[in-house]
């Protein structure tokens, strides 16, 4: 009975701590998994998630088969989808719709990276934050704020004004309102001229595996451009241009100097995009790891640009070629084209330009199937490919800066006597430029040219023409469709050709003249684009989802 009342009061002892400390004993307390609180605390921590916000950014715009890179460039003047007419964003009338699953993609993909960096740019600065010293967490700083004001600058060209979010969600939100197409440009301005003083120098990092201050001030001409700030956008592209680490290449360099080729084909070539192999044009570049877990292939432009020459029949319906090799570029299903603009119109006012060489343009191949009877003529030259192959993906040309043609992993080879590769050689295996020189000059150019200044403009034209042994120009020859031409000539299948077109006020007007699709060479009566196509609309889902308040719908879409 004794020993049963001291267990009564034990036990009595007990649940009144337990009562008097309710809320501390029930406590969580988390020791073993990541939370958002434990998860942003030290330096290498935000460093990991700055990294990832790379790795989505790079995965987004340049490597994945839906790649928004894609779509700028099937849905404008240098190329067309050549699956079918209505296909994906194929054709504007049709396809481009608020439930469109491109557009919703799009969208989703890069609130999700912008989410991220408003997630590092609201903790980073938090007590007990822990850093080796404040320049690292300035220069992370730098970077996440680059990153937002780059995605920001995507979506309000794609989209004109969106919900300009710049502070970290924790919980359910259904009332976001659009910012209009300035505010939100003025955010990105915001952004990166905060990342512009605060990235370190090309010098103090040696390559271009993270952002630095030229990457900054790039994306801040376009952006003084696209607001009608010219002087500013002349001085940041000047930063570039006469920082003593950035140069136009022009003498052969890097992996295959000694092959067959020019400056130009070297750019291309793997291995040599980053600094380390003598690249000085390089700004920023979008890094791959082959044979690494989560590295990649590259791009899948490859794949996709390429056309399925290997299918090929000759007169007499036997094949022309073995299959796939690795002297022809691999294993293309030409699901896009290049447009008759960017093989042919566009190079009539650049007779002898190295980009335009058999070397970077390559518009005929050698059958190499013994058991033809054609092998070894070439099948253009001999008429012996007929002229209905261009809408049926089988030839068109293959363009060298999108292929690794003789220089795919050994791996991928079925007969390396032959060549013959497997249907994995349908990728780059090389980094990605996101940006170069090359078009700091061209940005430039645009800026003098809008600021009155052609004479200025022409120089800076000239620069890249040069370069390329292309024709000299002079100030009379420069407006903003040279300036277009331009670009498609040395930056074709690198820039987001669309937004270019979008921000220059371009898109409708080139389109219809250039994309087969609508200036007539398909079924005319079947596409149409129209001048509210100029932006994408609103995902419906979207719209739909944000119950608390309207989410404008764009002009002529229906949602």
């Amino acid at each position: 009975m004794k020993t049963n009342k001291y267990l009564i009061l034990a036990s009595a002892f007990f649940f009144s701590i337990v009562s008097c400390d309710e809320e501390e004993w029930l406590k969580e307390e988390a020791y073993g998994f990541y939370s958002a609180d434990n998860s942003y605390v030290t330096e290498d921590q935000f460093n990991a998630a700055v990294t990832k916000i790379y790795q989505e950014t790079d995965q987004y715009s340049s490597w994945s088969n839906n790649a928004n890179f894609f779509i700028s460039l099937y849905t404008s003047d240098i190329a067309f989808g050549a699956n079918r007419q209505n296909i994906n964003l194929n054709n504007y009338g049709a396809a481009l719709v608020p439930g469109n699953a491109h557009v919703r993609t799009n969208w989703q993909r890069y609130y999700a990276v912008i989410a991220n960096t408003n997630t590092v740019l609201g903790r980073i600065d938090l007590e007990g934050t822990e850093f080796t010293s404040e320049a690292k967490r300035t220069a992370l700083k730098a970077e996440a704020s680059f990153f937002r004001g780059y995605l920001y600058n995507y979506l309000a060209t794609q989209f004109g004004g969106v919900p300009l979010v710049l502070e970290e969600v924790t919980s359910a939100k259904r009332d976001f309102v659009r910012a209009t197409q300035a505010e939100v440009y003025a955010q990105c301005i915001i952004d990166l001229e905060y990342a512009a003083a605060n990235l370190p120098d090309v010098t103090e990092l040696g390559d271009e595996v993270r952002l630095t201050k030229a990457a900054a001030n790039h994306l801040l001409t376009e952006l003084y451009i696209t607001v009608g700030e010219y002087d500013k956008a002349i001085a940041s592209a000047t930063a570039v241009i006469d920082h003593p680490s950035y140069k136009l290449m022009t003498q052969r360099f890097g992996s295959r100097m000694n092959e067959p080729g020019d400056v130009y084909w070297d750019m291309f070539r793997r291995g040599n995009q980053n600094r380390s192999s003598g690249n000085t044009e390089a700004i920023w570049v979008a890094q791959f790891e082959y044979l690494v877990p989560g590295g990649g292939n590259g791009s899948t432009i490859t794949q996709f640009l390429g056309p399925g020459y290997y299918n090929i029949q000759g007169p007499d319906g036997g094949n022309l070629f073995l299959g796939p090799t690795t002297q022809n570029g691999g294993r293309g299903i030409s699901w896009f084209s290049p447009s008759d603009y960017m093989l042919e119109d566009v190079w009539e006012d650049s007779p002898g330009d190295m980009r335009n060489s058999e070397t970077n343009i390559i518009r005929d191949l050698v059958a190499d199937n013994p058991n033809s009877p054609y092998f070894g003529q070439k099948m253009v030259e001999n008429n012996l490919i007929s002229n209905d192959n261009r809408l049926s993906k089988l030839w068109s040309a293959i363009f060298s800066k999108t292929t690794v043609a003789n220089n795919f992993p050994e791996e991928l080879f079925v007969d390396a006597s032959t060549g013959e590769v497997t249907r994995n050689a349908s990728s780059t295996f090389r980094d990605h430029y996101h940006m170069r020189l090359a078009e700091t000059y061209l940005l430039r150019a645009e800026a003098y040219l809008m600021d009155n200044k052609p004479d200025l403009a022409a120089i800076d034209i000239n620069k890249v023409r040069d370069r390329a042994n292309a024709p000299l120009i002079s100030a009379g020859d420069v407006d903003i469709d040279f300036i277009l031409d331009e670009r498609a000539r040395e930056l074709c299948f690198e820039e987001f050709r669309t937004l270019t077109l979008k921000r220059t006020g371009k898109l409708i007007e080139r389109v219809r003249a250039n994309n087969p699709w609508y200036n007539g060479k398909f079924s005319p009566e079947l596409s149409t684009i129209d001048d509210y196509h100029n932006l994408w609309p609103i995902p419906s889902q979207e719209i739909e989802r944000n119950s608390e308040a309207v989410l404008e719908q764009n002009p002529g879409y229906a949602n």
